[in-house]
């Protein structure tokens, strides 16, 4: 089992993961949150729904919402 530190909506939380890494679009669906409505970002750059995040590393997710 390892840990991923995310950002959401300005909040920080573990998110737990099975093994060493995991898929940027398993992350979100693990999270409850849809792949196609939000990006995920690691340092400056943008992280595709196929890229991996490594346990241990932080990334920030922005969940894209509709004022309407």
């Amino acid at each position: 089992m390892g840990k991923i530190l995310v950002e959401i909506e300005g909040k920080e939380r573990e998110v737990e993961i099975k093994g060493k890494k995991v898929r940027v679009d398993k992350l979100l669906e693990n999270m409850g949150i849809y792949p196609e409505t939000a990006v995920v970002v690691r340092g400056k750059g943008l992280l595709c729904d196929d890229d991996y995040v490594l346990d241990g590393e932080r990334v920030k997710v922005v969940v894209a919402t509709s004022k309407g």
